[in-house]
């Protein structure tokens, strides 16, 4: 677990001491960390297939084989990250300085990403990979400590979960912005030209979401230092596939961002190919998305208290697949359309919080459970484990494409090609929701989380 900090190296402001929990302005500018994560991140799951296919000329096999590859990268990158925290070697192991020195940078390469330099066909190819695997090195070194701040900042469950509430709130408000911001300024900025458009769009959305990032550098404060652990690597891995609950909420974390980048990947095709809506349609869903998310994120913590947090996952998801199923087979109005998808992408919000708070609180019931204390590693392959499914995810979406046999540019796409947009758009969200409902009633029940990481509270035993 971590220990409370004695040098307290980020200032006591007013006179203020390292016991006390977060104020509410501090967990609000937690949450700028995944406004900007998000952004970043989400417009490379939104646009970058679509950008890479009909923009730069890179072939759909192509792109697939990019994300997976990007993700082996990670494979390596995220554990070590895990191993710098854990032992201490970068920063004296502080997490807040990581924001402050990689946030600028990943900013900039998510601009490079759309930057169409005039290249041959292998040179477009090489430069995809070089500023897409780059771009996810860079985010890596942002994303892995500013989610162990919650562990530094407090010990306290309720706060993790309102820590965990804004930071989905920023990162649905980012999910909405990038849905209704990014297309407009591509055509405001391209006047129909794509390959003008979108580097000048990103080159804005690349400056404001690195200097958003930087904002919970400024603001948060590591109330606890994360114990240090001269362990080797195979000793922190083992500790945690020991940890049940680290797993099963990495697992189910995991198959959400597969969720999340059918939606992304495929919401222009789906907009434009079997609802014969034009482009925007998708960035309007998109907008949805986020919006009604921000609702759902909101009600999250109302609706734990009540019914516990394994249930805010279970019965949100078992209505979003009943959602999708409307969805698929109700009229063809567009104002069903977004309505029905903003009913979705609400109850899937309500899970978000959630998700977050079981990850902090899993990492400390590891080391209570293991003896071991490996928190750095613990989120690093969880955030790794989330990239892997994000790639998944995105090379499912452009393999489905393939499968089908979308054609670029085509004036019409053939049924088999709108089938299979229509099963990566909806198909695979609704498998995803209930998949998930089962797999999360298999981690630890409220009562036990309590008993075991604040073992002063008394707690009422909860049948699930």
């Amino acid at each position: 677990m971590e220990r409370q900090s004695r040098s307290q190296p980020d200032g006591c402001m007013n006179g203020t001491t390292n016991n006390q929990r977060p104020a509410l302005s501090e967990r609000m500018s937690f949450g700028f960390g995944d406004l900007a994560g998000n952004a970043l991140f989400g417009i490379t799951g939104a646009y970058l297939i679509y950008y890479y296919t009909n923009v730069y000329g890179i072939s759909a096999s192509s792109v697939a084989l990019l994300m997976l590859l990007a993700r082996v990268i990670d494979s390596v990158v995220d554990p070590v990250i895990g191993y710098l925290i854990d032992h201490r070697i970068l920063f004296e192991g502080r997490v807040r300085p990581y924001l402050k020195w990689f946030s600028l940078p990943l900013g900039l390469l998510t601009f490079c990403c759309f930057l169409p330099l005039p290249l041959g066909s292998g040179g477009r190819l090489a430069w995809a990979y070089a500023t897409y695997l780059v771009m996810g090195v860079l985010f890596s070194l942002v994303i892995v400590p500013y989610g162990l701040l919650p562990n530094v900042m407090t010990r306290n469950r309720e706060d993790r979960l309102s820590l965990s509430t804004f930071r989905m709130m920023g990162a649905t408000l980012a999910t909405f912005l990038v849905g209704s911001s990014i297309l407009p300024m591509v055509h405001l900025f391209g006047a129909g030209n794509e390959k003008l458009g979108y580097p000048l769009a990103m080159a804005v959305a690349g400056a404001i979401g690195g200097g958003l990032a930087l904002i919970p550098f400024f603001t948060c404060r590591e109330r606890y230092e994360l114990e240090a652990n001269a362990s080797p690597v195979r000793v922190l891995l083992g500790s945690l596939f020991r940890n049940r609950a680290w797993v099963i909420v990495t697992i189910v974390l995991s198959l959400f961002y597969i969720n999340l980048t059918a939606f992304y990947g495929l919401s222009i095709y789906y907009a434009t190919e079997v609802l014969h809506r034009p482009q925007y349609f998708g960035g309007v869903l998109i907008s949805m998305m986020g919006a009604s998310k921000v609702l759902g994120v909101t009600c999250s913590p109302w609706l734990a208290r009540h019914v516990g947090q394994k249930l805010t996952i279970v019965l949100p998801y078992i209505l979003s697949a009943m959602g999708l199923a409307l969805f698929a087979y109700g009229p063809n109005s567009s104002v069903y359309l977004v309505a029905i998808f903003g009913l979705i992408c609400f109850f899937q919000g309500m899970t978000l919080p959630v998700f977050y708070a079981m990850v902090a609180d899993s990492i400390d019931y590891g080391t209570v459970v293991t003896g071991v204390t490996a928190s750095g590693m613990a989120y690093s392959v969880n955030s790794f484990a989330g990239k892997v499914a994000w790639a998944i995810g995105g090379s499912l979406s452009a393999a489905i494409l393939g499968w089908g046999g979308y054609v670029p540019h085509a004036a019409t796409q053939t049924y088999t090609a709108r089938a299979f947009i229509t099963f990566g758009f909806l198909g695979v969200p609704a498998c995803v929701a209930l998949l998930s409902a089962l797999i999360i009633l298999l981690y630890p029940s409220e009562a036990e989380m309590t008993r075991t990481l604040q073992p002063e509270t008394p707690v009422e035993p909860q049948s699930i």
